[in-house]
């Protein structure tokens, strides 16, 4: 049962004037006022003022780019509401959580907050509310590249708003548009040919009421200016992609800040340099292009606006390649594989915070069943793959440099299978990328099935699995995936095609002494390779070759 706070009505007031004042542009003077507020409700312990005055600041921090202490607010919000029992307060506070955790790059602490959200807001009426927390998961799930996800937790909050009245249907919307400006960018990255744009213009004619309409959305203060100008950018990336270069300049124009550059709605600028970098890039003036490019970066990288510093990189890789200076494209992927890496570092050091505070708040008696099941629940999310339900990544390499210096040695033999998929790009280019993830489960549940008791499956990342094989020699492992090799190729795949056949590529090594994480999984992945070649290469094929060994060093 909810316990909904009751806000006190002058700090009610005052702070409904707080997102008048950012609707208006009144950025500093907003702040400064939900400010006050909450120091008064925090001098009368006025619990539930002090949780919406919070969720006010983070939702300014936000519109502003400011991300890290946008997450500090709703972090403190989430808390006083879940205290006080106040379920929609909770939900709202972690969907901002998820959110601004989506800007600087956690993608997993992202989708945990954002499906947490929804959950709770599962249990209160259907409303604006859920709206909004769908939306949220989706744009969690769409800057985690998780497409299929994104698509359905959108087409929710669009169905959501669709019966609630048309006023907040356009926020669903204008992501949906999004997610496909930024399904065709990466497609152009990932392989050189950027493909039709009719989807992109069907989804932008269905937001064409966003760009002059100024009624606000429910619940979220100053958020349709930003949408406005994400609106206009992304009608220049469909103009740009489309060769309508002159109508691309002029939407450019009007992309820019009414209140100036850097000032209120800040968020969206960095997506007009995109815009404007894709325009020069279409206009063949790549020095032009690199400049707005750069500028992204920087910008992005000064704001730790992690999402459009990856565009940036991906932009400047293309545009090196174009202009023949492959060197210079390769430090650019390299760079943004270490921007990768430093936001992983930085995943785990927020954990460790989240967590230790959750248990400095918990420790009474009547929250420490709740909080052991809590714990359980946050610990699965983070170590689990949102398609799969594998292990992920970070579990797996946990549990890899653990069995390697844990007292390893031939009588305790570790070894390590990677798994691809072979032909994955082409399953999702001929069958949609929904009939990709489903491929992805489908193997996901026969790996889980082949493998044994001791064993650990984990997705990799894409369309790449691998297998911890702890206590267990080379022989034994080789075997297991000979099992999971014909298991896959008994697989029928009718339901989404009665052309499609599928494959898949394993290659297995064994730890030697000296062995890192990382030169353990380099034979895997060679011996990958090995298999790889050896067989036909087709979606489909099968050959003993798909199973490949690393042979020991003698």
């Amino acid at each position: 049962m909810t316990v909904q706070g009751i806000v006190n009505v002058e700090a009610s007031s005052r702070l409904d004037a707080a997102r008048q004042m950012l609707e208006s542009g009144q950025v500093e003077a907003a702040r400064s006022l939900a400010t006050a507020v909450l120091k008064a409700a925090e001098a009368q312990n006025d619990r539930p003022a002090q949780g919406q005055a919070l969720m006010a600041l983070s939702q300014f921090d936000r519109v502003l780019g400011r991300f890290r202490r946008a997450i500090d607010t709703a972090h403190r919000a989430a808390q006083l509401f879940q205290h006080d029992g106040d379920i929609g307060g909770e939900a709202s506070a972690l969907s901002l959580l998820a959110h601004a955790n989506s800007y600087l790059g956690r993608d997993e602490e992202a989708v945990e907050a954002a499906l947490l959200s929804v959950k709770l807001g599962d249990l209160l009426p259907p409303g604006a509310l859920q709206v909004n927390l769908y939306n949220y998961l989706g744009v969690a799930y769409l800057w985690a590249s998780s497409i299929a996800s994104a698509e359905s937790a959108f087409r929710e909050a669009e169905r959501l708003a669709s019966q609630g009245g048309a006023a907040s249907v356009l926020l669903p919307r204008i992501n949906l548009a999004w997610l496909e400006a930024l399904r065709l960018f990466k497609e152009r990255y990932f392989s050189g040919v950027l493909p039709g744009t009719d989807e992109l213009r069907r989804r932008l004619a269905l937001c064409s009421a966003l760009f002059d309409d100024d009624v606000p959305f429910p619940g979220l203060p100053g958020v349709r200016s930003v949408l406005q100008r994400f609106g206009r950018c992304a009608q220049v990336l469909l103009l740009c992609w489309s060769g309508e270069l002159e109508r691309a300049a002029e939407q450019l124009l009007a992309v820019q800040d009414r209140l100036g550059p850097g000032n209120y709605a800040q968020v969206a600028n960095f997506f007009g340099h995109w815009a404007a970098a894709e325009l020069h890039l279409a206009r063949l003036d790549l020095g032009a292009a690199e400049r707005e490019a750069t500028l992204l970066v920087d910008k992005a990288t000064q704001a730790e606006y992690e999402q459009m510093a990856y565009i940036g990189h991906f932009l400047l890789t293309q545009i090196h390649i174009r202009q023949g200076q492959y060197a210079r494209a390769l430090e650019e992927s390299s760079a943004h594989r270490r921007r990768e890496l430093r936001v992983q570092a930085d995943i785990l050091e927020s954990r460790h915070k989240i967590v230790q505070t959750q248990l400095d708040i918990r420790r009474s008696e009547h929250h420490l069943q709740q909080l052991v099941r809590h714990a359980q629940e946050l610990e699965r999310l983070s170590y689990e793959d949102s398609l799969t339900a594998l292990s992920n990544r970070r579990r797996f390499e946990v549990q890899l440099a653990s069995a390697l210096g844990d007292g390893w040695d031939e009588q305790h033999p570790v070894c390590v299978a990677i798994i691809d998929v072979d032909g994955f790009k082409r399953i999702n280019d001929s069958y949609t990328h929904a009939a990709g993830d489903d491929v992805l489960k489908t193997v996901a549940q026969a790996i889980r099935e082949s493998v044994r008791e001791s064993d650990l499956p984990a997705r990799l990342g894409g369309d790449e699995f691998v297998i911890l094989f702890q206590h267990t020699g080379l022989e034994v492992a080789r075997q297991v995936c000979e099992r999971l090799h014909a298991a896959l190729a008994r697989l029928r795949w009718a339901h989404l095609s009665a052309a499609l056949r599928v494959s898949v590529s394993i290659g297995v090594s064994e730890a030697e002494p000296g062995d890192t994480p990382a030169s353990l999984l380099r034979r895997s992945d060679s011996a990958m390779f090995r298999a790889k070649a050896g067989a036909s290469g087709e979606a489909g094929a099968t050959s003993d070759a798909s199973v490949a060994s690393m042979p020991s060093r003698p």
